[in-house]
């Protein structure tokens, strides 16, 4: 649940500083957030696995053994 504050006490000058405060707070998250997005020096990309430039080596699913894997040599069975 968020947090609500009594702002009714604040001056103009006080709200002005407090909003561009928290814009300026907003847009230095949004770049962190960004930076994790870019490619590291050993070729991953933050933490999307679904990136085809991740550098992840990702494990199949059952679905994808079990319509893959015959094509691989599999039978499927257990």
């Amino acid at each position: 649940m968020a947090k609500t504050f009594d702002l009714s006490d604040l001056s103009e000058g006080e709200l002005t500083v407090l909003i561009n405060e928290a814009t300026s707070l907003r847009q230095t998250r949004r770049e962190s957030r960004d930076h994790e997005r870019s490619t590291a020096p050993d070729g991953s990309k933050g933490q999307d696995v679904h990136d085809p430039d991740h550098g992840v080596i990702t494990a199949p699913t059952p679905r994808e053994v079990k319509e893959e894997g015959p094509a691989h040599g599999a039978s499927g069975k257990a």
